[in-house]
Formats: C-alpha cells, structure tokens, sequence
C-alpha cells in the first residue's frame, strides 16, 4: 500500500543518510570528473576560458521519492590571468526534503612552473532547506512529534575552500565542503556534515588519437563509511569520451554501528560527445550492486564553451 511505501523508504533515506536528525549526505553526482567546480571552488577558470555547464542527475529512477539533483554554473577567467570566478546553483531533493542552493566562487591560480599550477578556492552562498511532513504519512492514527504536521523551511549560509594542483596531464585537488556548522533543537530540518573530498587523475597517451585518465574521489565526513569512486575514461580525437566507475564504501573512520552501511556498492558507465568544439553532452548509467539494483540512476549533462582568441590562436579548453 502506498503509505507502507513510504515508510518504508523513509526507513531506508535515513540508513542512507546515517543519522538523518543531525545531517544529510552531499548530493551525489557521476560525471563531476568533466566539472570538477561542483566539488573543488578552486577549480574555478582553470581552463581559461567562459563555461557554462547544467547537470541533471535522477537516483534510484521508479523508486517513489528518490533522490534527483539539478545543477547550473558558469565560470571563466578574469582579466587578470591569475583569478578565476564561478557562479553555481543546486537543487537537491531526496524523499520528503530538499535544499536549494546558491554560491560565488573565487580561485587565484599560482604558476608553478611552465606547466603546472597551483590555485585556492573559496566559495560562499546560502542555501534553503526544506522538509515537507505532509510527505511523510504515518502508519499510525496518533502523530509523531517528531515529524512536522506542513512543511518547515530555513535559509541557512554555507561554504568551502578548496586547492587544486595540474600539469597538463596530472591533477589532484582537495576540498571542505559544509564548514559552516547548524545546531538546533527545535529544527527537524537536516542539514549536511562537513565533507571532504580528495581527488585526483593522469592523462596517458595510448596513441596519437587516443589516451586514457584513470582518476579516483574520496568523499570522507569522519562518520559515515568513506566513498570511493574508481574512475577510467578513454578520450578518442579530443572528441569523444567513453569509460566506468565502480563506487564503494568502507568504515575507515566510521564507528561500530555505521557499519552495516559500508555495502552500497555501484558501477557506472559513461559517454561524452563534443557535438561541436563548443557544445558537449554527456551521459552516464549506474547500477546498484546491492538490494536497490532493481533501480538504476540516469545523469545527463550539457556544457557550452566560449572560445576566445589570444595571440591570432584559438584558445581550447583543457582535458584536464
């Protein structure tokens, strides 16, 4: 029956998001590896030219109240070499709640060397939580104090810094994301733990017309198990991209009873295609590799960039 429906996947949200009353995850997401500005502020203008990049992300697609994410941003250079900006919007629901935000960001980039260089991120905006309890039907005649009879709303301030190192064939780059802390007892809002990501990845050539970027994430909040996403794309022409993840977790830092929540393993294939050599698509598929593998996830991105020219050439945008 439906309200057994949702119980029963509002048992399963809070399992997923490990202590659901004090914090949620961060939105997950497939192809951050061609716009890693949705995960590291620092990564804002490094390709040196204007980007404009949307994502749309459906988890668990068919699940009743699964997760779906949006996201729009922009950056590009400033007149000054060294600085780059980004504006970034996300809308992240899952279940009965979900958060809109809106961020600035700002990286200044230090030359290393001829080909290697070093840039610091900040970004900072606000975003509104929601929980909607009329969502939230009870089995039982007699209401929950704890879950709110209409929807409760708050706007709430957020931030991360980040630093970002490449060559023209290595990157790596770290991030804290969620460092602005929310307490409250009267809130049964849920909003998201400080989060920590690591990444990075190498560019190989395998031919004059091919190469291969194995890269790797891990997302860590010191609570939950720690995410792992193992990453190899194939680049065929400077055109067209095709490759898999495989995602698990493992309690490295987590405590006796997150445990159990280290089994959600996942695998993902990806496609993307520069239609132009200014407008990208990108597709990826995930599976789950545990009880929810009757649900698959769907992610599609669209990128459009603005080329400009410098010293008669044509600039292009980096792979990296």
């Amino acid at each position: 029956m439906k309200t057994n429906r949702w119980n029963k996947l509002w048992l399963l949200l809070i399992m997923l998001t490990a202590h659901v009353a004090t914090a949620q995850q961060a939105p997950q997401y497939t192809q951050y590896i061609f716009n890693e500005l949705v995960i590291n502020p620092a990564y804002a203008g490094s390709k040196g030219i204007l980007n404009i990049n949307a994502t749309y992300r459906s988890q668990w697609t068919g699940l009743e109240g699964a997760p779906t994410t949006q996201t729009l941003s922009v950056d590009g250079p400033t007149s000054n070499a060294s600085i780059g900006w980004a504006a970034y919007l996300v809308n992240d629901k899952l279940g009965a709640q979900s958060h809109t935000g809106a961020y600035a960001n700002l990286a200044v980039r230090l030359n290393m060397s001829k080909y290697s260089k070093l840039a610091f991120g900040v970004s900072a905006g606000a975003a509104q939580y929601k929980l909607d309890g009329t969502m939230l039907r009870q089995g039982s005649q007699v209401p929950d104090a704890a879950i709110p009879q209409g929807s409760e709303s708050k706007i709430l301030p957020d931030a991360k810094v980040g630093v970002f190192f490449n060559t023209e064939r290595y990157f790596a780059g770290l991030t804290a994301a969620n460092l602005i802390p929310f307490k409250s007892d009267d809130l049964v809002i849920t909003t998201p733990r400080r989060h920590y990501f690591l990444s990075t990845g190498y560019m190989f050539d395998l031919s004059s017309n091919m190469r291969v970027k194995p890269s790797i994430l891990i997302k860590e909040d010191f609570h939950s198990p720690t995410n792992i996403d193992l990453n190899t794309f194939l680049l065929f022409g400077d055109r067209f991209w095709v490759g898999g993840s495989y995602r698990t977790s493992m309690p490295m830092f987590a405590n006796a009873e997150m445990k159990q929540l280290s089994k959600r393993n996942a695998a993902a294939a990806l496609v993307q295609l520069y239609v132009t050599s200014k407008m990208r698509v990108g597709y990826s598929y995930d599976m789950s590799l545990n009880e929810l593998n009757n649900y698959s996830s769907h992610e599609v991105s669209l990128g459009y960039s603005f080329f400009k020219k410098q010293g008669g050439r044509i600039l292009t945008p980096r792979n990296l």
